[in-house]
């Protein structure tokens, strides 16, 4: 994401507070999508169930036909016993089924187990109506006065052959509706779904965003928190700690290489002067501009830091005696040497310095500042502005 959409959006969502209820909001979003997806696989279960009943009254409707008819009218071969027992089978689905489409309830279903139909609405519920009233005669017919089946078979055949398309073409028209009802129900639900997924999903990255937006300023913060405790606040150069730690890692290397390299130990002379006459603020001008001096006269290898005071110090990696030490040397004295003083009249600024080289010296970080220090002050004995080797 760009920064700038990240800086937009991140600061709404980065707050505790707005992150839990982020949480929770998914929680929610998640558990509707998720029963939403139960409730449209059961939804389609029923409509499934109910569309092949509605499927099965059609063919249900034909048997029973077919059955009073070999009942009133037996062709050879055909038993009207049978044909009752088919009669009272059939009708008896048929209209238990369409009582269970008009008022809810029970129906025996294809694979003979009892499966729960809820009442039908709407256009489907005008044409399970209107079937009822076409059966209605019909069941009167065929069950007799006891209320069992078949009844009255000639005129109930007579009936239903009469009024046989009429019910066929109900059922068939049921059938469609349901199929309609059930395919725009599911896309509602599905809308629905979608439209929950979709708010989970978008809360979701409002949560990510909220999280990285923490993380980056916790990080941030951490980044700044190392920076200023391993900066010196003056100069902005490494400080003591900054530079023993680094110092630690690149001398444990050169030991392990048997690599060269030097310390220098760095005192201004004629800074006390300075601070005394003209103040701090020009003291700070001055630590300020060596500062800069000595980094850009240091090598890009070189570890500069400000140990304190007007003490600096330069671990320098792979330096050799002749060939880096002293050139080296010679930039930092007349890089420091040279520093505009026209607004401290009377004022010379100077520095000594003393080298401690390794492996001569030892790789020890202690030993080579102490070597250091000792051949510093005898270049600062010696007047100044000068280097001298650690004997």
């Amino acid at each position: 994401m760009p920064d700038a959409m990240f800086r937009l959006v991140a600061p709404s969502i980065g707050s505790t507070p707005r992150i839990v209820a982020a949480i929770v909001l998914f929680v929610v979003f998640d558990l509707v999508a998720l029963l939403s997806n139960l409730w449209i696989a059961e939804q389609v279960a029923q409509d499934a169930v109910a569309i092949n009943l509605a499927g099965r009254q059609r063919m249900l409707s034909q048997q029973t036909t077919k059955a009073l008819l070999l009942a009133t009218r037996p062709t050879s071969g055909e038993s009207p016993e049978n044909a009752r027992r088919e009669i009272n089978t059939a009708f008896t689905l048929f209209e238990q089924t369409l009582r269970a489409f008009d008022e809810g309830g029970e129906a025996t279903g294809g694979d003979g187990h009892r499966v729960a139909l809820r009442a039908v609405n709407g256009e489907a519920a005008r044409i399970v109506q209107r079937a009822r009233s076409l059966v209605g005669p019909l069941s009167a017919l065929l069950h007799d006065d006891r209320g069992h089946l078949p009844g009255r078979l000639e005129p109930a055949a007579d009936y239903l052959v009469q009024h046989n398309t009429a019910i066929l073409d109900l059922m068939n028209q049921l059938t469609s509706v349901l199929e309609h009802d059930s395919v725009s129900r599911t896309r509602d639900l599905r809308t629905i779904q979608s439209g929950a997924f979709l708010l989970a999903l978008l809360n979701f990255i409002a949560l990510a965003l909220g999280m990285i937006r923490r993380h980056r300023a916790a990080e941030e913060a951490g980044l700044l928190w190392r920076s200023q405790a391993r900066q010196d606040p003056l100069t902005g150069i490494a400080n003591r700690k900054a530079f023993e730690e680094g110092a630690e890692a690149l001398l444990l290397r050169a030991r392990q290489n048997k690599d060269n390299g030097a310390l220098l130990l760095l005192d201004l002379d004629g800074f006390k002067p300075i601070n005394d006459r003209f103040g701090h603020s020009a003291g700070d001008d001055i630590l300020k501009a060596v500062a800069g001096a000595l980094t850009a006269a240091a090598r890009s290898t070189d570890l500069v830091a400000r140990l304190g005071g007007d003490e600096f110090i330069l671990l320098c990696p792979q330096a050799y005696k002749e060939i880096d030490i002293d050139p080296l040397c010679e930039r930092l004295v007349n890089a420091i040497s040279t520093l505009p003083t026209a607004d401290l009249p009377g004022c010379r600024l100077g520095v000594s310095i003393g080298v401690a080289t390794y492996p001569d010296c030892g790789y020890g970080l202690q030993g080579l500042l102490s070597r250091a220090d000792k051949a510093m002050y005898v270049a600062k004995g010696a007047g100044g502005s000068r280097w001298q080797r650690a004997a």
